[in-house]
């Protein structure tokens, strides 16, 4: 069975069910289209120097004057994943792996946060394939608390960090788009790694 992720509300009861029953995910049409929308509305204000968008063009925090070049705006937020993925202790249980990936897939589906759709579309498929990133329990920064895991659960696509994948922990290959200890080339984990740059 496949849930339909769409702007419909998504309920607790409606997430246990998806996890219980092993369902996979797709985007819905609307979803897809709402995600290419605000992507190209970012990528028009990265294109406008004059007006810097914070975080995006601009630096974090004290930082906040202090403008990016153009061509080192996808490695701004390839340093901020991985300055964030400071968690240590035990690993998070899979299933609640999946069910942040889940969350994180229909949070972006809404179409207001600037990401590409190959991003949102690659928790789909880890979620889908059961690649689920190795997240840690203890370790967080700022003020939502939930910075640090988020970042462990996303350092698999920019190619960095580890996945649990049939009951083994694999690290992706820097080298190549392939995870380590799967290389068949069918297979749905050969994906290069996601970027910042602007989508065409």
């Amino acid at each position: 069975m496949t849930h339909i992720i769409s702007n419909a509300h998504l309920s607790l009861e409606r997430i246990k069910d998806i996890i219980d029953h092993h369902e996979t995910l797709e985007l819905s049409k609307e979803s897809i289209a709402a995600i290419e929308k605000c992507r190209r509305y970012l990528d028009s204000k990265m294109e406008d120097i004059g007006r810097p968008v914070y975080g995006v063009t601009t630096g974090f925090g004290s930082l906040y004057n202090i403008t990016i070049p153009a061509e080192d705006l996808s490695q701004l937020q390839h340093n901020l994943v991985m300055s964030h993925a400071c968690g240590t202790g035990e690993t998070v249980r899979p299933e609640i792996v999946k069910i942040m990936l889940l969350l994180k897939a229909q949070s972006l589906s809404y179409g207001h946060s600037g990401a590409q759709l190959i991003t949102v579309q690659r928790l789909v498929d880890m979620f889908n394939n059961d690649i689920l990133p190795v997240v840690y329990q203890q370790g967080s920064l700022g003020a939502s608390g939930d910075l640090a895991p988020l970042a462990h659960m996303c350092l698999p696509l920019i190619g960095l960090g580890e996945v649990s994948y049939k009951g083994k922990v694999r690290r992706p290959l820097r080298s190549g788009p392939k995870w380590a200890g799967n290389r068949s080339a069918s297979s749905p984990r050969k994906a290069s790694p996601c970027s910042m740059v602007r989508s065409s």
